[in-house]
């Protein structure tokens, strides 16, 4: 699976599932009946609301009785290089089962295309980490450097500014930071403002200048240029994909 790749797509169990790894992190979600899985020992089920985080690498079976129907999200490491760190089992609430049934919606409809699709799994895994990340047990220091870019990522924020938030020296910031979270500060901020950017450009009508003010870029060059190199195609691109 390429860095770049996604893949959503329904799926039905039959019977039981042998013991195996892949690649890439999968998320199981439920739709409808019942699907048990291990995922490295550790028994759990997806129905109702709950769903299954498989990290990538992780040894995984699963048993099935009964119709069923999961939506199935694989996800390159890249993409979501903190998944690992969510538990094995999630619960979802009203909210997050409601975004479930619009992806599906939006998939039985045809509606989705590959960039949207990357777009609206990006918006889920920040959701889950939302909700469970609490689950992550990160060092305080850690936390509060996390919280700081969540608060500012609008802002130009420095190497040395967010040493001082965690009262630690650059370098152990970012060996601490890379440990817990998957990527270093400066890597965990790009790309939250990649994500922002990309909601606003579907879901709002502020121009791209705009748009680049609003995720701390104050120049419209610079600003082009990551996004393109992050998503393999231009700003404008996606603005005229959503109108």
């Amino acid at each position: 699976m390429a860095a770049s790749d996604v893949n959503l797509h329904l799926r039905s169990y039959n019977n039981e599932g042998k013991q195996h790894t892949h690649g890439h992190h999968q998320l199981v979600l439920p739709l409808l009946g019942k699907l048990s899985l291990s995922v490295n020992k550790t028994e759990g089920a997806v129905e109702r609301n709950r769903a299954a985080v498989i990290p990538s690498g992780c040894d995984h079976g699963y048993f099935a009785s009964e119709a069923n129907q999961f939506l199935v999200a694989d996800l390159p490491e890249s993409l979501a290089p903190a998944l690992d760190r969510l538990p094995f089992f999630v619960d979802l609430d009203s909210a997050l089962l409601h975004y479930v049934q619009f992806l599906h919606s939006q998939l039985v409809n045809g509606a989705v295309s590959s960039h949207t699709e990357h777009q609206m799994l990006l918006l889920l895994i920040q959701l889950l980490q939302e909700r469970h990340g609490d689950k992550l047990n990160l060092d305080r220091r850690v936390s509060a450097a996390k919280q700081f870019i969540d608060d500012n990522f609008h802002k130009k924020i420095t190497a040395a500014e967010l040493a001082t938030v965690a009262h630690l020296s650059i370098r152990q910031l970012n060996e601490l930071f890379r440990t817990q979270i998957g990527m270093t500060p400066h890597h965990y901020l790009t790309e939250l403002r990649m994500q922002e950017s990309w909601r606003l450009l579907e879901q709002s009508d502020l121009d791209i200048q705009r748009i680049a003010d609003a995720v701390g870029y104050r120049s419209l060059s610079s600003f082009s240029d990551r996004f393109s190199r992050h998503f393999g195609k231009s700003p404008i691109h996606f603005r005229r994909k959503s109108k």
